[in-house]
């Protein structure tokens, strides 16, 4: 340590590879070790503070994280879960801390406390929902329906479109007339009702649990009796048989068939879209499509997975290794600890535990082996390697050159550095 503090006040532009105070790897500045990254190209920044789980994006509008996946900040939204939360668009905005919170809509203002009063616009998917010393008094207004609670979930009332009253568990009705009606007694055993009637498939439903089931329409049946005994589904393309949920089923029909004996085999196809599962969950397997892009997801003991979607090639043998490509870029990492296709645990975490790594970004290849330990990058003819500060070899458009200790001594086709100093070679006094 003391050598490392002699050569800094000496010539601190040497700790610029001096591993593992500071080293280079990917196109990054690395800074004791695998905890701080820094990366300025063109008018990007990237910064990871590792020992802090947070990182800065400017190429994203200038996107901070922090204690992830907890806290971010952006131009759009902020939180700090659970404590605070804010969004930001054009016509709307809101924040809250804990059980403080207020907006701004195109409704007008609004603010609250939780659980004493309150009133909100245009969240939670409802027009307006406000609240006097909840649960005790409550309101929620959507397409025109206003729904009163007392003492949720005891005692609500609907007026506007839609009418009823509910008196939970015991009894309830909802009707909003011309698109759907439904009640139910003894909650929730007993329920019957219709829905979409404003569309040309009504759909008629009554459930006695588990007693006997059905729902019904012009292209659609689905019985149940004694779930999970016994149930039948058909429509128009397909019939299914189950027996003693989920351990038997059958599905046949044009457009999708399958069979099922659960645990043992599963296997189901509609139209180019197949799943298969065998000794679930030891090995499962899926595959379909959107539009033309294919999409298959195979994993064996659920953790070790391997996955084609529309952004590249994912597969990991855990706790082995994981192995990543979209396009002409390629990612190799071990150990695989945490074998999850997370943006944020790859930048943030996984450098902290993986001992090493192999990139690959179009024709440039790179390897990184005990946080900068050893390096070594290549890209068509040129090439470097270093092994931590004692020794860098390197070849590129001006020779082939080294360094000892960080630049104690080198000599490349144009320069020599002695003590750190560098010397033109040839150079006439």
């Amino acid at each position: 340590m003391r050598a490392f503090l002699l050569i800094f006040l000496l010539f601190p532009c040497s700790l610029y590879a001096l591993w593992p105070v500071s080293w280079e790897f990917n196109d990054e500045r690395w800074f004791l070790g695998p905890l701080v990254t820094y990366q300025s190209k063109e008018d990007e920044t990237h910064v990871v503070f590792r020992p802090f789980l947070s990182s800065y994006d400017s190429d994203d509008g200038g996107v901070y994280r922090y204690l992830y996946p907890l806290g971010k900040v952006s131009q759009e939204r902020s939180y700090l879960i659970p404590i605070y939360s804010s969004r930001r668009s054009d016509k709307a905005s809101d924040m809250a801390f804990t059980l403080l919170f207020y907006g701004t809509s195109e409704k007008g203002d609004y603010f609250g406390f939780f659980p004493f009063f309150g009133k909100m616009y245009n969240r939670f998917r409802k027009d307006e929902l406000g609240f006097v010393a909840w649960p005790l008094f409550s309101y929620t207004e959507s397409e025109g329906a206003t729904k009163t609670n007392i003492a949720w979930p005891f005692f609500s009332f609907y007026r506007g479109t839609e009418e009823g009253f509910k008196v939970w568990p015991l009894y309830g009705t909802r009707d909003r007339p011309g698109v759907r009606n439904q009640q139910f007694a003894l909650w929730p055993f007993v329920y019957w009702g219709e829905k979409s009637l404003d569309t040309e498939e009504p759909v008629d439903s009554f459930y006695f649990i588990p007693f006997y089931m059905k729902s019904t329409s012009r292209n659609k049946v689905w019985y149940s009796v004694l779930w999970p005994f016994f149930q039948y589904a058909r429509n128009m393309d397909k019939e299914k048989w189950t027996i003693l949920w989920p351990i038997f089923s059958s599905t046949s029909g044009e457009e999708a068939k399958g069979f099922s004996l659960f645990p043992l085999f599963t296997q189901e196809e509609k139209g180019k879209d197949r799943r298969l599962s065998i000794l679930w969950p030891v090995y499962r397997e899926s595959e379909w499509y959107v539009n033309d892009q294919r999409f298959l997801r195979k994993s064996f003991l659920v953790i070790n997975r391997y996955i084609e979607d529309d952004t590249g090639v994912f597969y990991n043998f855990w706790p082995v290794f994981e192995f990543e490509e979209k396009k002409n870029d390629a990612v190799f990492l071990f150990p695989s600890i945490l074998p999850f296709r997370d943006r944020g645990l790859t930048r943030i975490f996984k450098p902290l535990i993986t001992l090493y790594e192999y990139r690959k970004k179009g024709s440039k290849t790179m390897s990184n082996f005990l946080y900068g330990l050893y390096t070594h990058e290549e890209d068509g003819e040129n090439w470097k390697m270093r092994f931590a500060f004692l020794l860098e070899l390197r070849k590129d458009a001006g020779g082939t050159g080294f360094e000892l200790l960080s630049g104690l001594f080198g000599i490349n086709s144009q320069q020599v550095k002695i003590l750190f100093i560098p010397f033109k070679r040839n150079e006439q006094p």
